[in-house]
């Protein structure tokens, strides 16, 4: 939905995670600063995910709100929107939560009721893609493009799609004070992310290791990244203690963007790893197992290649983010059948 708005001063923007998505976000911020350069943008964002998001030059103010709160809390947070008089309110999230913010704020009898634009999740699309496996029901789009919809809608024209993010100085000094401790120089080393927010979107860790030998046999140094709790960085790093680093809750997602800049190259599941890589300019191999491409994640760099099996599963996809157990006779074929041959054809020679 789209109500025309033709110069608002006050926007908000409603998108409270995931973490990945957050990242994919982030070519919105740009081109409504670049539509409406004097309006105050606002991004209303979660707790634990927004935080990446920091420092955007774009966004006038970040208002962080509990992931888990209590009714009373979203109520106050509907009167403390409403006080601020929006003109403009894009919903980047249409969510439960979202929508019924985007009702109090639109409610009748209110002296000033903004604009409205939300974006299509395509959910009833992704939903028939799992039930029937027809690819026809969802052409393929980016979710960059799917949330920059409404905005491109009202603007008349296509937009760029690359994401970006920004350190700051603490995390860049932090981050290379890292890397000359452990002698890691800029695009001389791989960083691989083993982890996954759900385990069925996560490649085997026998894949893995299989993996990270013949990395370091050609003389790539590997970093682990990923979220603090998850095991496959530090099953890894056990298995290698030579050649292998683990930075894995080590780094806040931010720091681990600005540590992603200057791999070469991100190994990784269908996960945020791949975003934050990418909106740092570093090219990406991602492995896709449950989920496919045209639920809008895949890889949107020119270097950046999207690995699937070649197998024709009649169960893929079976899920939209990974959640659940795997349904096929043999566990996960989805990415067993992607073998680290398949991978490694896409690593390039060590630089002399």
């Amino acid at each position: 939905m789209t109500v025309h708005c033709s110069m608002p001063r006050r926007i908000l923007v409603i998108r409270f995670s995931s973490l990945g998505d957050l990242v994919l976000t982030t070519p919105l911020y740009r081109e409504l600063r670049q539509a409406f350069p004097n309006a105050k943008i606002t991004l209303l964002t979660s707790e634990g995910c927004g935080e990446v998001l920091a420092n955007n030059p774009h966004l006038d103010h970040i208002l962080f709100h509990p992931r888990h709160e209590r009714f009373s809390e979203l109520q106050a947070l509907a009167a403390q929107l409403n006080a601020a008089a929006f003109d403009l309110v894009y919903d980047a999230h249409r969510s439960l939560r979202s929508r019924w913010l985007v009702a109090r704020l639109t409610a009748f009898g209110l002296k000033s009721r903004p604009a409205v634009w939300v974006i299509n999740k395509r959910g009833w699309q992704r939903l028939a893609l799992i039930k029937f496996r027809s690819k026809q029901m969802l052409p393929v789009r980016s979710q960059r493009e799917q949330w920059l919809l409404p905005l491109e809608h009202h603007l008349g024209r296509s937009l760029p799609k690359q994401t970006e993010l920004f350190p700051d100085r603490k995390s860049i000094v932090r981050v290379r004070t890292f890397m000359s401790a452990h002698q890691l120089d800029s695009k001389r080393f791989l960083a691989v992310g083993p982890s996954a927010s759900h385990p069925l979107k996560c490649w085997p860790l026998e894949h893995y290791r299989t993996l990270l030998a013949e990395l370091l046999k050609r003389g790539w140094p590997v970093v682990l990244v990923g979220g603090p709790d998850e095991p496959e960085p530090e099953l890894l790093a056990e298995a290698f203690p030579e050649g292998v680093i683990n930075t894995a809750g080590v780094f806040s997602p931010l720091e681990s963007a600005e540590l992603l800049r200057y791999a070469v190259r991100a190994i990784c599941n269908d996960t945020s790893i791949a975003h934050l890589a990418e909106a740092m300019n570093t090219p990406t191999l991602v492995l896709f197992g449950p989920t496919v491409q045209e639920f809008g994640y895949a890889p949107l760099l020119a270097e950046s290649q999207l690995l699937e099996t070649e197998l024709d599963l009649p169960c893929r996809p079976c899920s939209k983010d990974g959640r659940g157990l795997c349904r096929n006779a043999t566990t996960l074929q989805c990415l067993t059948s992607i073998a680290p041959e398949q991978v490694l054809r896409h690593v390039p020679d060590f630089p002399d």
